[in-house]
């Protein structure tokens, strides 16, 4: 290797896919150092973010048991971390050719859960501890923790299901709920998973599950218990078995709490081992009770709706085809429950796809869908070369001709079956027969006896309608197999007039299996027992507080932890660290005078930001949940970096939630990362989304609205225009009356017809409705004069969806104006033929001949209106 940062003499220690671990020393100084280098020479940006990022968290570090990095530079067009050598190997290395004996096992774990806390303690998670991220000098047994390129310093984080392949750690030593599988968020404690599933390697020279197929370990990682250490090696002691076990439990709240009760247990055992060379049995975590403030993931008060959900399950996995509602108040917890199927999904290998309907996006035809599918597609865009060539041939031999149907719904397939022939336009119920069949075709192709769907489809209440009516069609089609749709919806803003009560009916009526779940309050013995657990004391101790808690709540599970969450901010609950307990005074807390509605607690708690991120934060509302932080940027007019910097209070106070890891390198600076990278958000809770919205004022939504739509505009070249368009219009359209007569609304008449237009040929005639007939009444007096051309198209789309939409009168006032207007025959034939078919579909005969005969005259065809047999004599002597 050649490099003008160190001497000649350098020795290639470690090489990855993507990168090359070098030892030497440095030039300038002659100090041991290792060079740390990607690879590629010139690297992508998103990979010199990720490299540029783990020297920068690892710099932040200054502690003993993390090793120092001293600068980050490009040395001959390659980028290159140099971190201090302190002549260790890595534990991967070290024990490739022996093992470990309980003399070198029990200092060096010692030490390991020594240098965790300090990382812990400064507010990191490491969340890839492994065998080759400890390193060990065997000579002065000094340890340091390395590879900092995926640590955060958010308590938590919510992950979501992806491809093993694409999962943040290493696999077989990830966290169950680092899987996005399971259900929980991810803290500090996925450390101590990862640690004990290392400890149990350094113990028994193999991983607890030493499989090589990545959707069995993760589903190992999940569901399985690994042989305890102490039968795989009866030399292990009992107790240190056990503590790797309390380590490796499946729900974190039955690991260690904190790095520090696993040293002391450590220490315990050293002690005994040094003293006798025995280690006896000890109850474990004695000095386990964490000052860290965390409520209990678990769900209460749901185990036979849970075992409902699950038998479901169950049934589709072996082949059926079944939907279940779940219905409840906002805050009850229903994506929470539904969200316990993660694990049976992944035992079975299927898929959970999650789609979420907009209270502010209702007319963005089949939003839910395409956002669950569209992760479903980026998943298999992660697998192998081979496997995505399977899923091509799959795909093609069930679109048939008409894949270019799916590649309009989801632009993302295209990157998977290549560019498709384009189809051939058809009469609406025709163009909507041909989408619900490739529809089926396609869901098909993933809802397999090998790999089930579970589709969840949250806030069902928001759906349009051309979404459940594609629904209705792929639930009620015969073939249809392994398919679970789940729905979730507030039973509060939901009648029996509503649409969506009309589509499970027709749902029931075909025969298809529909399940109902109503989740109910949590009673007093269910919110003690969370309380009791949040503040680790006994169920008696905690039922005062729990009764109050009850009495503002309702017995909401969400209004409960943003009680608990509150509390605790205001230091009502504190820790005391002398006598390691949790304490409150019950009659101080009531005298706070706490609100008693969520959504005032949550406005009181987003005010108490700083105001940057409060204005970011309104703005995010008004684009929706979920957004991304690239449209974000535009409507705050500054750039990526800087909004996410706004949003990261949000984000550790449990306000916003990232949908992937990318946020983490928007803490980084990189030449031409904003362009490659996407970064989306949700807030946590539509609570909190809408509180976030109240609190701009309402005389000036319009202008926010407005000025959001003109900005995304602005930014998006005319090829992403088909992507951005419902997004520009529905800000535009709720911020219209603040738009400048002339060019401005003349521009967002085009725009509502490119909206119509789109949603029309997605056969979502309603939203198509709304775009066209806002389109209408935007058009100014002398629009015919002035634009004939975008008036007559305008009119003629309008007039076409009102015959879809079944709206007779609207259609005769709309064809009037067209037909005293129109220049040509042929655009006045096309208005006569859809008010003629609009009168059939009415049953109204009479009138559509009556019609038909007004436009022959027009066309110079004399036809009387009733034939006599002179007549037909006539034209049959004509004919002749």
């Amino acid at each position: 290797m050649r490099t003008t940062l160190l001497d000649d003499h350098v020795e290639l220690i470690y090489e990855s896919d993507q990168s090359l671990v070098y030892r030497g020393r440095r030039q300038q100084d002659d100090r041991p150092v290792i060079l740390k280098m990607l690879k590629q020479a010139y690297p992508p940006p998103e990979k010199i973010a990720w490299f540029k990022r783990e020297y920068e968290r690892t710099r932040s570090l200054d502690l003993e048991g993390v090793i120092k990095a001293y600068s980050f530079q490009t040395d001959q067009h390659r980028t290159v971390i140099v971190l201090e050598d302190f002549g260790g190997e890595s534990l991967k290395q070290l024990t490739r050719t022996r093992q470990l004996t309980l003399a070198e096992f029990l200092p060096l774990a010692v030490r390991v859960a020594d240098s965790l806390a300090g990382v812990h303690q400064q507010h990191t998670m490491h969340k890839d501890i492994s065998p080759s991220n400890i390193v060990l000098n065997p000579n002065t047994g000094q340890v340091k923790l390395i590879d900092f390129g995926i640590s955060t310093s958010l308590s938590q984080e919510t992950p979501t299901p992806h491809s093993p392949g694409v999962l943040e750690g290493t696999l077989a030593y990830i966290s169950p709920e680092q899987t996005g599988r399971m259900n929980r968020v991810v803290d500090y404690r996925t450390d101590l998973y990862s640690l004990g599933a290392t400890f149990y390697e350094l113990l028994t020279g193999q991983p607890p599950f030493p499989f090589d197929d990545p959707m069995e370990l993760v589903h190992a990682h999940i569901a399985r218990q690994p042989v305890p250490p102490f039968e795989h090696n009866p030399d292990i002691p009992r107790p240190l078995s056990d503590i790797v076990m309390k380590l490796m439990a499946k729900n974190a709240e039955d690991r260690y709490p904190s790095a520090y009760g696993l040293k002391a247990d450590l220490e315990a055992c050293l002690r005994q081992w040094q003293a006798t060379r025995r280690i006896d049995v000890f109850p474990l975590g004695r000095h386990a009770v964490s000052e860290r403030f965390q409520i209990p993931q678990k769900l209460y008060g749901r185990d036979r709706e849970i075992d409902t959900l699950l038998a479901v399950f169950r049934r589709v996995g072996e082949g059926a085809c079944e939907m279940m509602l779940v219905s409840g108040h906002p805050g009850i917890g229903k994506s929470a429950f539904v969200q316990e199927i993660y694990k049976p999904v992944t035992g079975r290998r299927g898929y959970f796809l999650a789609g979420k309907f907009g209270q502010f996006d209702r007319n963005r035809p089949y939003a839910a869908l395409t956002q669950a599918f569209g992760s479903l597609i980026r998943q298999v865009l992660t697998e192998n070369e081979a496997r995505v060539a399977a899923w091509r041939k799959r795909f093609l031999a069930a679109f048939g001709p008409n894949g270019q149907v799916i590649v309009d719904l989801l632009p993302e397939v295209e990157l998977i079956v290549g560019p498709q022939p384009a189809v051939p336009d058809l009469p609406s119920t025709e163009a909507q027969n041909r989408l619900n069949l490739v529809f089926q075709s396609f869901v098909r192709a993933f809802a397999r006896p090998e790999h089930p769907v579970t589709l969840f489809l949250d806030d069902l209440q928001w759906a349009d309608a051309a979404s459940l009516s594609l629904l209705e069609s792929l639930m009620t089609a015969g073939d249809t197999r392994c398919l679970f749709v789940i729905g979730a919806y507030r039973d509060t803003e939901v009648d029996e007039a509503y649409p969506l009560m009309g589509t499970l009916g027709e749902i029931r009526e075909a025969g298809v299996p529909v399940h109902t779940i109503g989740l109910k309050a949590l009673n007093l013995s269910h919110v003690t027992q969370l309380v009791a657990d949040t503040l680790n004391s006994t169920p008696d101790v905690a039922a005062p507080l729990a009764d109050l808690i009850l009495a503002k709540s309702s017995g909401n599970p969400f209004f409960i932890r943003e009680f608990l969450k509150s509390l605790y901010a205001q230091n009502l609950i504190t820790f005391d660290i002398e006598r390691r307990v949790w304490q409150w005074d019950l009659g101080h807390i009531q005298a706070h005078g706490i609100p008693d509605n969520v959504v005032d607690l949550i406005v009181d708690n987003v005010r108490k930001l700083d105001e940057k991120t409060q204005q970011i934060l309104k703005l995010a509302a008004c684009i929706g949940n979920p957004f991304d932080l690239q449209t974000l940027a535009v409507a705050c007019e500054k750039t990526a970096a800087v909004t996410a910097a706004g949003l990261w209070e949000a984000m550790v106070q449990g306000l916003i939630v990232p949908l992937s890891e990318t946020y983490l390198l928007m803490e980084t600076e990189v030449q031409g990362l904003a362009d490659e990278v996407t970064v989306h958000y949700r807030f946590a809770h539509d609570r909190i989304q809408q509180a976030a919205y109240s609190l701009i004022e309402e005389g000036r939504r319009q202008e926010v609205h407005a000025q959001i739509g003109r900005l995304i505009l602005e930014k998006t070249a005319e090829d992403q225009m088909t992507e951005r368009i419902f997004d520009i219009v529905d800000h535009l359209n709720l911020g219209v009356n603040l738009l400048q007569e002339g060019a401005e609304k003349h521009r967002l008449v085009e725009l509502n017809l490119m909206a119509g237009k789109q949603a029309k040929a997605s056969a979502a005639h309603e939203a198509a409705f709304r775009y066209l007939s806002a389109g209408v009444d935007l058009l100014e007096a002398e629009s015919w004069e002035q634009h004939y051309d975008l008036t007559l198209s305008l009119y003629t789309e309008a007039v076409e969806v009102a015959y879809y939409s079944r709206n007779p009168e609207l259609i005769e006032e709309w064809s009037g104006v067209v037909l005293t207007k129109v220049r040509s025959l042929t655009d006045m034939i096309r208005i006569y033929e859809m008010r003629v078919q609009a009168h059939f579909v009415q049953d109204n005969h009479q009138e559509a001949v009556r019609l038909c005969l007004e436009a022959l005259r027009v066309l110079g065809i004399k036809f009387p209106e009733k034939p006599s047999k002179q007549h037909v004599f006539l034209a049959l002597m004509k004919t002749k």
